[in-house]
């Protein structure tokens, strides 16, 4: 490490270039490549950068961080860099990225090589995508960013030329600046090709919190790209002692992480991108500036850490160089970057408004309809719903003419995605004075089945639709001493109210009123929001035909707004589904070339479907599984007429081994205050009670996603993002399998010969059996897990550990009564005491809602938190052994 001290103090005006790195890794080996350090200046107050100042080759750098990485802080700190620093040119943002396994005419991109961003035909060389439309596996271009200076792109073109007449890679060079022997340092050694490993884009990790070694990947399902390097100059080969190979070409920068091999590969395709990165949108705004990645993984989820302090040093090795091919003078006769000092002054002041917004969003904290948005259209069948549409009620509703609707079904008829539909037909309709709002009420999801949940993501949704709204919420934050305290019902309502007011046209759709717990509150509410006196307001919501929602609404509905949906209209929707799904679906490729048995299967389907697009789905879940013509026709005569007998017949052909398994995943999903994410409910499946210790990560199983094979037709999986995370949440399919689980009709809906499998499943999934397993699967978990482990550490290694400790008392109060139960709870409480302090640094029962408890708390005794938890049948065998006399 040869970085000299410089006492020598310059001014702002002094610098010139900017050097922009995220992560601490990328900082450490920026500050290395400087040839001198110089001594830190002072900053206006609304400046909160760390800056390191120093020189290379004489041209004088500031070498800037972001205290988070994406799009938003990088904007922050370009913004606020170039108003204390007024004379900078030009930027490099320097990291470590994601790698696109494909060929360029370097090679093969591999772990450790380098990807700069160069113009590419009428790409400017990063392009920017949208994170919302990249969850369902669309690349949505949304804008050219600026491209990298003439004086960058000569200076890295000549770089080129003089690297390949070279005997010796200044590079690599540059790269043994940084001391690996230091203990500190040791994280910058290059790893080795043979820790270079490609999966197969369609194969996921197994377990995310563990690494490819650790969880035990499937080697054979590592490409094999020997053949194609051995093609490749064997000087152009990522190896020390040899030449660093870079690639340049066009980088793609959003806020999603791509952890998906597919995704991934589906993303580049579109445009030849080379890398994904985070940052890039945010700096190159209006700031132009050069990308420089060092490919730390491949963008899938096979994703470490090993290779990042290499990645990183190879990346701020190419940014070192680039000053000794542009001459000092040619910087200074740069333009200065775009915007004047007014401008930006302008630029942090909006900057603090996005901070704001940020604030306002962690306060509410409301859900966001736009993942049930995305699934219910991603289920929609073109073409289908058009008969609404097209519909005079929803003409003058639109229009105006009317101003609300209510569209009642029977289950599974389509409700949901109608609703999608009618949204997205709405949305394409925007203008300036006309904002759309949505919510869908989910049995699946606890931050969408209130009244406040419903308030809450409305007002979230027209503060961000509607800037001259904003600050009615602004004062209601202000007046709850900036998000000290939360808005009450009457304030917020108010709020909202006050907000509508600034819209001319507001439409708002309302999906499954059915599946909200307070529906008392939500029908009050209705009735007083047609009420408050908003010309332009509309209100659309779509339900079952219950008798408190029909009785409720036909308070202050007229019969014309009232729409049935009849089931006329739904069977050719379903008859377009089924003629598609046969003809398109994999699993029907068998009858492809039999055009006759596809219309049998269609024929036999419509006579029977009755308006339930859900019916008709199960059916051909069934179906799917027939393998000959003989079995096909045995399934057809026997088709079951209602959902309630399509579930009994799923759950009546689950395989015997798989049966046990499948009431584990049905009691949690039918029991839960959430869905589980995929390595939760894997976890679940590998306790065994029976056995000591109850869980070996051993046991889990080896590919998660076949946990689908279990009771595919019953849940379904599903992708959300979550905190900037892709997850795979498995839930169950319908709200009506629930209800049907919770119902007493599996045992009148089984055939009559398998009337010991139906009293199986009734016992398993019965509430208070259900929930003693659950409570005893959870306990269990938690005697496993170690004190030792850093939470974090923990939680990513047991991934069920947070659900065990925060809901097993929830599952234990109606089930307590249970002798196996209160076993397990008192076994717990006085015999399992790491697991007792384990579980206080997961959750703390008297502060429900801190997602990170104080670790430093000291944890009451079990007496006070089974008094707490109203766990009745554990209070006195506590009592006892605290000594007390309870006669």
């Amino acid at each position: 490490m040869s970085t000299a001290t410089n006492n020598m103090k310059l001014t702002h005006d002094d610098y010139t270039v900017a050097w922009i790195c995220p992560l601490e890794v990328e900082q450490i080996a920026a500050m290395i490549m400087l040839d001198s350090e110089h001594e830190r200046l002072p900053q206006p107050p609304n400046d909160h950068n760390v800056y390191t100042l120093g020189s290379i080759n004489g041209h004088n750098v500031v070498i800037a961080g972001l205290h988070s990485p994406g799009n938003n802080p990088a904007a922050v700190v370009v913004t606020q860099m170039r108003n204390t620093f007024q004379q900078l040119r030009f930027g490099i943002l320097v990291g470590i990225g994601g790698g696109v396994p494909t060929r360029t005419e370097r090679g093969n991109i591999h772990l450790g090589h380098v990807v700069v961003s160069k113009p590419v035909g009428e790409h400017s060389g990063v392009v920017q995508y949208d994170h919302g439309k990249a969850e369902v596996g669309q690349f949505r271009h949304t804008g050219y960013l600026a491209p990298p200076p003439t004086v960058l792109l000569n200076a890295a073109r000549e770089m080129d030329v003089r690297r390949a007449m070279m005997l010796e890679d200044p590079l690599l060079n540059h790269i043994a600046r940084i001391d690996t022997v230091r203990q500190g340092l040791r994280r910058y050694k290059y790893p080795g090709a043979v820790n270079d490993h490609l999966y197969r884009a369609e194969y996921v990790h197994p377990n995310q919190s563990v690494s490819c070694r650790k969880c035990g990947c499937d080697l054979t399902q590592v490409v094999d790209r020997r053949a194609e390097d051995s093609d490749d100059d064997d000087d152009d080969v990522c190896d020390e002692g040899r030449q660093l190979v870079v690639h340049r070409g066009t980088i793609a920068a959003g806020e999603l992480v791509i952890k998906h091999g597919m995704l991934r590969d589906e993303l580049a395709k579109q445009y030849g991108i080379l890398c994904f990165e985070m940052e890039a949108a945010g700096a190159l705004a209006d700031f132009p500036c050069l990308v420089i990645r060092g490919i730390s993984d491949y963008s899938d989820s096979h994703k470490n850490d090993r290779w990042q302090g290499y990645a990183a040093a190879a990346a701020a090795a190419y940014g070192r160089e680039l000053f000794f091919h542009m001459p000092v003078d040619d910087v200074k006769q740069c333009k200065i970057a775009e915007h004047d000092v007014k401008q930006m002054i302008t630029q942090v002041d909006s900057l603090t408004q996005v901070n704001r917004y940020h604030q306002i969003f962690d306060w509410l904290k409301p859900s966001d309809p736009s993942t049930n948005l995305n699934e219910a259209q991603e289920r929609r069948q073109e073409g289908t719903g058009l008969w609404f549409l097209q519909s005079e009620p929803f003409k003058e509703w639109k229009s105006g003419t009317r101003r609300y609707l209510w569209l009642h079904g029977i289950p599974g008829c389509g409700k949901t995605v109608l609703s999608a539909t009618i949204i997205e037909h709405l949305n394409q309709q925007l203008d300036s004075s006309h904002v759309v709002l949505n919510f869908f009420f989910d049995f699946t999801d606890t931050n969408k089945q209130s009244l406040d949940k419903l308030l809450r993501s409305l007002v979230a949704q027209l503060y961000s639709g509607c800037e001259d709204s904003q600050k009615e919420l602004d004062k209601l934050f202000s007046f709850c001493k900036d998000g000290q305290r939360q808005p009450t019902y009457e304030s917020l309502f108010a709020t909202f109210l006050q907000m509508v007011n600034y819209v001319e046209k507001i439409q708002i759709i309302i999906d499954a009123l059915d599946e909200c717990k307070t529906r008392r509150d939500l029908l009050l509410w209705m009735r007083n929001l047609t009420s408050s006196g908003h010309a332009g307001l509309h209100l659309l919501v779509t339900s079952r035909k219950e008798e408190d929602i029909e009785s409720e609404l036909k308070r202050w509905l007229h019969l014309e707004d009232i729409v049935s949906i009849q089931q006329d209209s739904v069977n050719d929707d379903i008859r377009a589904y089924v003629h598609e799904r046969l003809r398109n679906d994999c699993h029907f490729k068998r009858w492809q070339s039999e055009p006759s048995v596809q219309d049998e299967i269609e024929t036999e389907l419509m006579k029977k479907a009755d308006g339930m697009f859900r019916w008709a789905a199960c059916q051909l879940d069934i179906l799917q599984k027939c393998l000959d013509l003989r079995m096909l026709r045995e399934s057809l005569r026997s088709i079951p007429k209602t959902l309630q007998e399509t579930y009994a017949r799923i759950l009546a052909s689950i395989d015997e081994n798989y049966r046990q398994y499948a009431i584990r995943i049905l009691q949690f999903l039918t029991y839960s205050e959430r869905p589980l994410n995929i390595q939760e409910a894997v976890d679940i499946i590998a306790v065994n009670l029976s056995e000591d210790p109850p869980f070996d990560p051993k046991q889990r199983m080896p590919e998660p996603r076949e946990i689908m094979n279990i009771c595919s037709s019953l849940v379904s999986l599903v992708t959300r993002q979550v905190g900037g995370e892709t997850l795979m949440e498995l839930q169950l399919a319908h709200f009506s399998v629930q209800q049907y689980l919770k119902s007493e009709e599996i045992e009148t809906t089984f055939p009559e010969e398998m009337t010991k499998v139906s009293m199986i499943f009734q016992k398993g999934i019965n509430e208070i059996s259900a929930r003693g397993c659950i409570t005893r699967i959870c306990l269990a978990y938690l005697s496993c897990l170690d004190d030792q482990s850093p939470i974090t550490e923990l939680k990513k290694r047991l991934p069920l550990a947070q659900y065990s400790a925060e809901y097993w008392m929830d599952h234990a109060r109606p089930a307590e009564a249970k002798e196996d139960v209160q076993k397990s709870i008192l076994n717990f409480f006085l015999q399992q005491k790491q697991a007792y302090t384990v579980w206080g640094k997961l959750f703390d029962p008297d502060r429900p809602w801190e997602k990170e408890p104080q670790q430093w708390r000291k944890m009451a005794t079990p007496l006070y938190y089974a008094s707490l938890a109203g766990l009745q049948h554990a209070v006195e065998p506590l009592l006892l052994e605290a000594g007390a006399d309870v006669n």
